[in-house]
């Protein structure tokens, strides 16, 4: 599930091969949108759990933010800080804080 306040956009639930669609197709949309061009943060602190289909939700996120948009990511959960590190993109997500 996707809740949104102002620029922050909340993740809650998994984040799975089973869920990854339709998170997917509302948070491109919710990216995207022009008035946010400020920047958005994608705040996972509410996520249960991840696959490797989260690597590609949130790269697909940050594709439709488009260039000249910030993206940040907050409340990384372990899982997927370590599947990054795993499929070398660690560097290329913009993962800020870690889950506490």
């Amino acid at each position: 599930m996707i809740r949104e306040e102002g620029e922050r956009l909340i993740i809650e639930g998994p984040i799975t091969m089973e869920t990854a669609a339709s998170l997917l197709d509302s948070g491109r949309r919710l990216c995207g949108q022009v008035e946010c061009s400020a920047g958005r943060v994608i705040d996972l602190s509410g996520v249960s759990s991840v696959d490797s289909a989260a690597l590609a939700v949130v790269l697909a996120w940050m594709r439709a933010a488009g260039s000249g948009r910030t993206l940040r990511i907050e409340g990384v959960p372990p899982q997927l800080r370590s599947l990054a590190a795993l499929y070398d993109l660690a560097d290329v997500l913009p993962l800020g804080e870690a889950a506490q």
